[in-house]
C-alpha cells in the first residue's frame, strides 16, 4: 500500500509528467546515438537490445556539476548515495549496490575492494561521453555487472592546431566550487590534450543547518597523446590522476558519545595504451587492443568514544594495484551479421595495513590500552573470453547470442594474523537479445542477460572494523549471480518519443554478514557469508512531447517504478532501502537570440519516494525520507566562445534530508561559465 508521502509524490509527478534529464539531448536525438555498450559494436540506442542511456558531449559541456555521479542522477533506475561523504558519490542501479555495478574508464574497470564499491572520481571536463547499461551485462562487460555498467569515455585531442577552454563552477550550498582548464590541438597525424583542475567544497548546508564534516577538496590532471598512422591505424596514450581528501559525515551511533571519520587520502592514477584499426582484411572489420595500469592509494581514519568511557580508534592504509589487457575484434564470419570476439586479463592486488587502538576504562585508575596491527597482501587474477553473434533474421529483426567464460583465482599471499588460503571459480555465462522493428517508428526488444560478481578481496580474506565491530573475510564465499528478463519498446514518431522497459531480476548467493560467537565483552564479531537472495521487478520510462505550435518547447518525462524483495533465509522483506518511485519532470524551451547566441530554459520537478531497509533479523536499520523539489536552469550559449548556465535547486521549498546517506543540500544555486 502507498503511504501519504508516496501519494503526494505521485500526484506531483503526474502534474509535471515524470521527467527526462534537461541537460541531456532530446530523447528523439538520443535514440539515434551510437553506443558500444549492450552489443559491443556501434549500434544506435533505438536498435539496441539492452537498456541503454547516454550523456553526450553537449550535455557534459553545459553540466553544472563537478561530480560525474550528478550527471547520471536522472538515468532511470539510478540513484546516488553520498554514503556520508559528498566528495565520494556512488551509484546504484535497479537497487543493486555500487559494488555490483561495473564502472569503467575507457573500457577498463575501476576495481574497489571496500564494501561500498567504487566511487566515481573523475573530472567531467575530461569526459567525451558516458554510456550506461541498466541491468546485468557480465557477458560483454565483465564481473560485477549485476546492476549494470557505466562506461566513461575520456576525450581525445583537438581537431584544430590549437585551442583551449576554461570551466568555472560555483556552488552556493557549499560556498565552494571548482575550476578546470584544457589545452588541446592537432597537427599532421598527431592529436593531444592536457587538462587540469582543482576543487574545494565546504561543509554542506541542509534544511537542518550546516553539516560538519561534509567538505572535500580535489585536484586532477589528465593527458592524451594520439598518433594516426593512416586511415586504418590509430595509437593513443592516456594518463589520468584524481586526488581527493574528504571529511565523512558521521553522527555517533547508538551508545557512542563521539564518532569521527576522515579520508585524508584517496588517490587514483591510471594510464593506458590504446590501439584501434579498421578494415584490415575482408573478414576483419575492426580490431581494438589496450593495456593499462592503475593504482588506488587510500587512507582511512576513525575515532569513537562510548558512554562507558571505552574509546576505539582505527587507521587503514591501503594500496591497490591493477593491470591488465583487453582485446576485441569484429569479424565478418557468419552472414548476414557480425561476430564479436574478445579476451580480457586483469590482475588486481591489495596491500592493506590496518591498526586498531582500544582504551578500556578498567581496571582503574589508569585503564588499559590495547593496540593491534594487521598486514595483509592478496590478489585476484581474472581471465575471460567472450563472443557475441549478431544474426540478421530479416530486414526488421536482429538476434544477438552471447557467451563468456571466466577463470578466476584469488590468493591471500601474506598475512600477519591469518593462515594463507585461496579461492577460485570457473563460470560460463550467456545472453540472448532480440530486436524487431515493425516500422521505422517502432522498435520492440526482448533481452535475457546474466550477471556475475566475484567476491572482493576484503570479503574473502581481510579483517575490517566498523563502529568497533570486527568483520572477518570468508575464503569459502561463492560469487553472486543474477538473471534478468527485459521487455522494451521505443518509439520516435512526429512530436512523440518513447522508451519504456519492463524487467524482472532474480539474484542469488548475495554476500551478507553473520554474527560469530562473542569472545568477550563488547560487540560480537561478524563474518561474510552467502545467504541473501533478491527479486526485483520494475518499469522504466523515458518520454517527450514537442508542442506542435511551439517547436522549441518540449514537455519531457522520465522515471522508474521498482519493487525489490530481499530474502535473508529466515526473513523476507520489501524494505530493501530502494526508493519505489523516482523521476524528473518538466518543460524546456530553447530560442535563438541572434545568429550566434542561443538561450534556453528548463523548469522541472525532481522527486523520489521514501525507502526503508531491514536486516536479516527483520530490524529496521535505516529510513530515507522521500522528497520532491522544483528546480530550474537558465542558459545562454555562444556558438564558439562561451556557455553560461545558472541552475536553481529547491526553489519552492527546502528539500527533506535523506537518512539513507544522500545528504541533500539547502535551497541553492550553481553558476557555470565555460
Amino acid at each position: 500500500m502507498l503511504n501519504n508521502r508516496d501519494k503526494r509524490w505521485l500526484l506531483a509527478a503526474g502534474i509535471s509528467m515524470v521527467g527526462v534529464g534537461g541537460v541531456q539531448a532530446a530523447e528523439s536525438e538520443a535514440l539515434d546515438t551510437l553506443v558500444v555498450l549492450g552489443t559491443g559494436q556501434q549500434v544506435s540506442v533505438f536498435d539496441n537490445p539492452a537498456s541503454v542511456s547516454t550523456v553526450d558531449a553537449a550535455a557534459l559541456g553545459r553540466a553544472s556539476s563537478a561530480s560525474v555521479a550528478e550527471l547520471l542522477r536522472d538515468v532511470p533506475g539510478l540513484t546516488i548515495q553520498d554514503n556520508g561523504s559528498p566528495g565520494m558519490p556512488r551509484i546504484t542501479l535497479r537497487g543493486e549496490s555500487s559494488r555490483r555495478v561495473t564502472v569503467q574508464i575507457d573500457g577498463h574497470a575501476l576495481t574497489d575492494h571496500s564494501p561500498k564499491g567504487a566511487p566515481l572520481l573523475l573530472d567531467p571536463s575530461t569526459i567525451e561521453r558516458i554510456e550506461v547499461v541498466r541491468g546485468p551485462s557480465s557477458v560483454l562487460s565483465g564481473s560485477n555487472a549485476i546492476g549494470g555498467v557505466v562506461n566513461i569515455i575520456t576525450r581525445r585531442g583537438g581537431d584544430t592546431p590549437f585551442s583551449g577552454s576554461v570551466t568555472a563552477t560555483g556552488h552556493s550550498a557549499t560556498r565552494g566550487g571548482s575550476t578546470s582548464a584544457t589545452l588541446q590541438g592537432a597537427r599532421g597525424n598527431v592529436d593531444w590534450r592536457v587538462s587540469a583542475g582543482v576543487g574545494d567544497e565546504g561543509d554542506r548546508r541542509t534544511p537542518d543547518g550546516t553539516l560538519d564534516n561534509t567538505g572535500h577538496a580535489h585536484d586532477q590532471l589528465s593527458t592524451h597523446l594520439g598518433y594516426r598512422f593512416n586511415a586504418q591505424h590509430y595509437l593513443a596514450f592516456k594518463a589520468d590522476q584524481y586526488r581527493l581528501e574528504a571529511d565523512v559525515y558521521s553522527p555517533p551511533p547508538a551508545g557512542f558519545t563521539d564518532f569521527s571519520v576522515s579520508l585524508p587520502q584517496r588517490d587514483l592514477r591510471k594510464s593506458g595504451l590504446f590501439y584501434e584499426s579498421t578494415e584490415l582484411t575482408p573478414w576483419l572489420g575492426e580490431l581494438k587492443a589496450s593495456v593499462y595500469y592503475q593504482t588506488v592509494d587510500r587512507r582511512f581514519e576513525s575515532q569513537a568514544e562510548m558512554a562507558s568511557g571505552r574509546a576505539i580508534g582505527s587507521e587503514s592504509d591501503d594500496r591497490q594495484i591493477t593491470y591488465g589487457m583487453n582485446t576485441r575484434a569484429t569479424l565478418d564470419l557468419i552472414a548476414p551479421g557480425k561476430t564479436l570476439v574478445g579476451v580480457e586479463y586483469e590482475h588486481d592486488s591489495l596491500e592493506a595495513d590496518k591498526t586498531s587502538r582500544v582504551f578500556l576504562p578498567f581496571p582503574p585508575p589508569q585503564g588499559q590500552h590495547q593496540t593491534k596491527s594487521i598486514q595483509d597482501e592478496a590478489h585476484i587474477e581474472t581471465f575471460s573470453a567472450y563472443a557475441q553473434q549478431a544474426l540478421t533474421l530479416s530486414d526488421a529483426t536482429t538476434l544477438y547470442l552471447g557467451a563468456r567464460g571466466y577463470l578466476v583465482e584469488a590468493n591471500l599471499d601474506a598475512s600477519s594474523d591469518k593462515p594463507l588460503t585461496d579461492n577460485s571459480d570457473e563460470r560460463l555465462l550467456g545472453s540472448l537479445g532480440l530486436v524487431h522493428r515493425p516500422s521505422d517508428d517502432w522498435s520492440l526488444r526482448a533481452n535475457l542477460a546474466q550477471g556475475y560478481s566475484y567476491p572482493t578481496l576484503e570479503q574473502l580474506f581481510l579483517t575490517t572494523s566498523a563502529s568497533g565491530t570486527a568483520v572477518y573475510g570468508n575464503p569459502d564465499l561463492s560469487p553472486e549471480r543474477a538473471n534478468t528478463l527485459e521487455l522494451g519498446a521505443r518509439y520516435r514518431g512526429g512530436p512523440v518519443t518513447l522508451d519504456a522497459t519492463l524487467f524482472h531480476t532474480r539474484a542469488k548467493d548475495y554476500i551478507g554478514e553473520e554474527d560469530l560467537p562473542a569472545a568477550g565483552p563488547g560487540p560480537a564479531p561478524r563474518h561474510f557469508i552467502n545467504v541473501d537472495r533478491a527479486n526485483t521487478t520494475g518499469l522504466e520510462l523515458l518520454a517527450e512531447y514537442a508542442l506542435p505550435t511551439l517547436d522549441t518547447t518540449t514537455l519531457y518525462a522520465k522515471g522508474s517504478v521498482l519493487e525489490r524483495e530481499l530474502d535473508y533465509g529466515q526473513v523476507t522483506t520489501t524494505d530493501s532501502g530502494t526508493p519505489r518511485f523516482s523521476g524528473r519532470a518538466g518543460v524546456r524551451h530553447a530560442r535563438p537570440v541572434s545568429d550566434t547566441l542561443m538561450a534556453d530554459a528548463d523548469l522541472y520537478l525532481r522527486g523520489e519516494s521514501g525507502a526503508k531497509l531491514r536486516n536479516a533479523d527483520g530490524e529496521l536499520t535505516s529510513r530515507a525520507s522521500g522528497y520532491g523539489t522544483l528546480n530550474a536552469r537558465l542558459g545562454l550559449g555562444h556558438s564558439e566562445h562561451f556557455d553560461l548556465g545558472l541552475d536553481l535547486y529547491q526553489i519552492a521549498r527546502k528539500a527533506s534530508p535523506n537518512a539513507g546517506g544522500d545528504i541533500r543540500a539547502h535551497r541553492n544555486a550553481v553558476l557555470v561559465l565555460i
